[in-house]
């Protein structure tokens, strides 16, 4: 890891590190890698952080097994922890599967929903309107949680077990938080959400099956348009079999 890279992960004084070495530790690193401190496929010195923090190496691997556990680091022998990274591959399977199931699954669920779904619905839309962007990982499981609240309740269990298994994916929280770093994106995700909301309300399947496939077709679109811009493609992407 480069002298810069180090630098970025100086998050306590060693006066200030918890009690709890490796909670504290894991959540720090974990913090780093959402917001992008640290890149993927960048290598993590085990070294440099236990001296930044002033303890010993112990803490610091055992945070790193947990967040291998995350899918946020891979383990690789006698090469050291790298941060796990996403390919085209990763986004394009998620989105792709995405948009051939969550349509359908809304269209249906809008027909069949209670007065209750459709005001949880609401709360989502605005709990993740207030939601700040600095905490990433509340961020995406608020908007996990509304897509799953907006297709619930099409009563096929199957179909939300699938979809269930695609938005659990390792790769989905990075994908996620790489994309939504931006206070466009967030504003175009955050007025996406209110149309299909307002269709679902007034129980128009056809209306909300192209909303959402417009949603998800867009957002997938421009993780496309970002990763393949040149200077994010020297962070982000890592070619399939590196």
């Amino acid at each position: 890891m480069s002298r810069h890279a180090a630098s970025r992960l100086h998050v306590f004084e060693p006066s200030d590190a918890p009690p709890q070495l490796t909670v504290g530790i894991h959540e720090a690193l974990k913090k780093a890698i959402l917001e992008g401190r640290l890149r993927p496929s960048e290598r993590i010195n085990q070294e440099q952080i236990a001296r930044e923090l002033g303890v010993s190496r112990t803490p610091v691997r055992e945070a790193l097994q947990c967040l291998a556990r995350d899918g946020l680091v891979d383990l690789q022998p006698r090469r050291g922890a790298f941060v796990s990274a996403f390919d085209e591959r990763d986004v394009f399977e998620i989105y792709n599967l995405r948009e051939l199931l969550e349509p359908h699954a809304a269209a249906r669920a809008c027909l069949l929903a209670t007065p209750a779904d459709v005001a949880a619905l609401r709360r989502l839309e605005r709990e993740i309107e207030q939601a700040s962007t600095s905490d990433m990982e509340l961020a995406f499981a608020l908007n996990r949680d509304f897509h799953h609240r907006l297709c619930r309740p099409c009563e096929n269990r199957l179909l939300m077990t699938l979809l269930d298994t695609v938005w659990s994916q390792q790769s989905a929280l990075r994908i996620f938080t790489y994309y939504q770093r931006s206070a466009e994106a967030t504003a175009q995700t955050n007025a996406e959400h209110h149309a299909i909301v307002e269709a679902f309300a007034a129980r128009d399947p056809e209306h909300v099956r192209e909303l959402v496939r417009a949603h998800i077709s867009g957002a997938h679109q421009r993780v496309v348009e970002l990763m393949a811009d040149s200077e994010a493609a020297e962070i982000v992407v890592k070619t399939v079999g590196a």
